[in-house]
């Protein structure tokens, strides 16, 4: 039977071998310092690497430990450069590796000569040369390591209006002049929503398994109502207009009502889109009658007009999973009971919309939001 290995360490390794295992930054250079202790204290290297440390290690590399603090001191405990586990993109760096995934992504896989709409993992291995020979399984590891994941898509469209800068400048230079002089100059922007008897479908907490949440519906005509508004760019005010149908004739109608509203404004923009409707002769006409300046939105750019998130807020409050489905009158009601808390104005409605940041909100306000 071979002998115990003896370790004899002087007072000063000892200690410096103590600091190290309690207070070192580096948690394998204290475990490596706690290993080489239990040797010196009588422990065998075996019993050691199989049950003295956190995790089982081998006797050899223990035994190499102990060899390189003897011959270098705490310093050969320290991992040598170019040791250790290499990233599966070397011999790229991260950000390089990182560079050219996003590059390739971006791309469709038919730029490459693939025949498909969408990258699957082994495309990506055969377009990157560093990749190449990478199972499917590795491959996602790499990809994960580097910030990507498969998601999914969201719809979009790019605006092909040729004037897109000026009309977004054209936009922004009235908010400012109603931001600078407030009640003289006044931005609305304006829109239309359609919704119906019936209840949408959206989530809604439930019971696990088998069982959904329910749109409870009604046998009869799916009758829809329209709704045209204005939410001031501002103040956060909102004036609408509810009817079975808008057109001409309501446009006619909610515009007198918007400079009603706004009595005292020497300029009033109107922010809208494109439907034709808006650019029809008697609306046109009714807009200059009541002094208002109509400020088309660049084509296909729904994103630019914040109004469209109030709708959204009042289907998330309203119109998702409604009870009304029998009782169209009440459903009215309740939109228009939701619209009204706008009357006066709401600095968290510009702040949901996304025109006021929370900072902005929270020092106008003085509300801790």
């Amino acid at each position: 039977m071979p002998a115990a290995y003896k370790l004899g360490l002087t007072e000063e390794q000892i200690a410096e071998l103590e600091f190290a295992r309690r207070r070192h930054p580096k948690p394998y250079v204290r475990e490596r310092a706690a290993a080489i202790l239990k040797v010196s204290a009588g422990n065998s290297i075996r019993q050691v690497a199989l049950k003295g440390l956190l995790r089982r290690r081998r006797p050899e590399t223990v035994k190499e430990w102990i060899n390189r603090y003897l011959a270098e001191g705490l310093a050969g405990l320290l991992i040598r450069p170019g040791r250790g586990r290499k990233p599966v993109f070397s011999p790229l760096k991260a950000e390089e590796a990182k560079e050219q995934v996003e590059q390739v992504l971006e791309r469709p896989p038919r730029w490459y000569g693939i025949p498909r709409s969408r990258w699957r993992l082994q495309d990506v291995g055969r377009v990157l040369d560093w990749l190449k020979g990478v199972s499917d399984p590795g491959i996602y590891k790499v990809l994960k390591r580097l910030g990507f994941s498969r998601k999914q898509a969201l719809h979009f469209i790019r605006s092909p209006d040729p004037e897109y800068r000026a009309k977004w400048q054209r936009i922004l230079l009235a908010y400012r002049e109603a931001f600078e002089r407030p009640g003289e100059v006044v931005l609305l922007f304006l829109d239309e929503l359609t919704y119906y008897r019936q209840p949408t479908l959206a989530r809604a907490w439930s019971r696990r398994g088998k069982g959904q949440p329910r749109a409870w519906q009604r046998a009869g005509p799916n009758t829809k109502t329209r709704l045209v508004a204005v939410l001031n760019a501002v103040t956060g005010q909102v004036t609408y207009l509810q009817r079975s149908k808008v057109g001409t004739e309501a446009l006619v109608t909610f515009y007198a009502q918007v400079r009603a509203a706004y009595p005292e404004a020497e300029v009033i923009y109107v922010a809208q889109d494109n439907w034709p409707v808006h650019k029809l002769e008697e609306v046109l006409a009714a807009a200059q009658e009541n002094r208002l300046t109509p400020l088309f939105l660049p084509t296909y750019a729904s994103w630019l007009n914040p109004i469209e998130k109030l709708w959204r807020w009042l289907k998330q409050e309203v119109l998702h999973l409604h009870r009304h489905a029998d009782d169209l009158a009440q459903l009215r009601r309740e939109v228009c009971a939701f619209l009204d808390q706008f009357a006066q104005g709401s600095l968290q409605l510009l702040n949901y919309v996304g025109i006021l940041s929370k900072e902005e909100l929270a020092s106008v306000s003085g509300l801790n939001c």
